[in-house]
């Protein structure tokens, strides 16, 4: 469910998956909930990830989820980055992304809820 951009809504394996955020207004609306993925949802990732750190006795597990979130933050800051200063609202990230190549943007160009999680992510799992 993890893309370059967020959090799918639903798996691509499931019937009515919806991969891009297009067409007409009744079928972007469709799609919000049937594949697209949602900046806002790698902060609960992110938090997840950081949950499963703190409660694992086992060594090499830990380490296992450590390099994991190290490669999540790292993927994060390069990828928003580029956003930030290159995407169609300069120093803002959009709602949703399509959740196949090439993850283009969708719904609001500038959603603070996907602003906040992103800087959240950056600032307190900084590696």
């Amino acid at each position: 469910m993890l893309t370059k951009y967020g959090l799918r809504t639903l798996a691509k394996e499931e019937n009515g998956y919806i991969p891009e955020y297009s067409g007409d207004s009744n079928k972007r609306d469709r799609s919000y909930h049937q594949g697209i993925s949602w900046v806002w949802l790698l902060g609960l990732y992110a938090d997840a990830l950081e949950n499963i750190i703190e409660s694992e006795k086992d060594r090499i597990e830990k380490e296992k989820y450590m390099i994991e979130k190290e490669k999540l933050v790292e993927n994060i800051k390069n990828t928003f980055q580029k956003e930030l200063y290159d995407g169609q609202c300069v120093g803002n990230i959009s709602e949703v992304y399509d959740s196949q190549s090439p993850y283009k943007p969708g719904g609001t160009c500038a959603q603070a809820w996907s602003v906040s999680e992103i800087l959240k992510i950056v600032t307190k799992m900084e590696i």
